[in-house]
């Protein structure tokens, strides 16, 4: 009974912020109105990616050695005490492995992604970064 109040409170939370109201007809959004599964669609070939396993993935970090943790802790470092870089820039997922650094997620700009780069290659050094970041707009 606390599991379903605590579902109920829930949903009733989310409504009241407005979260919840895309009306629904005979489970048929009306026209004019948000349709969530459209929203879950538009990403799913990154999705679709990022599951096939070959793609790595913050949880992959663990399989390093703690140097690969301390070159990863530097190269966020760095990215975050640039203040010019985005707030996509600084979110960007990196992992090391093997003394191998993997940039992946969206930027702002070439010139971003350029920026981001050269702060990951005088940490890990030439041939040690593989670029996986994506240019939203420029």
């Amino acid at each position: 009974m606390k599991h379903v109040t605590g579902r109920l409170i829930v949903w009733v939370c989310l409504a009241l912020a407005g979260f919840l109201n895309t009306p629904f007809v005979s489970a048929q959004t009306l026209p004019g109105t948000f349709d969530l599964a459209s929203a879950e669609v538009a990403n799913s070939e990154k999705n679709l990616r990022d599951n096939d396993g070959t793609t790595l993935t913050p949880f992959d970090q663990s399989k390093g050695s703690e140097e690969d943790v301390e070159l990863t802790r530097r190269i966020r470092q760095s990215l975050m005490a640039d203040k010019t870089l985005s707030m996509n820039a600084h979110n960007i997922k990196i992992v090391t492995l093997d003394g191998k650094a993997t940039l992946r997620g969206p930027v702002e700009t070439h010139d971003e992604r350029r920026r981001i780069l050269k702060m990951a290659t005088l940490i890990v050094g030439l041939n040690n970064v593989i670029n996986l970041l994506e240019v939203i707009q420029d």
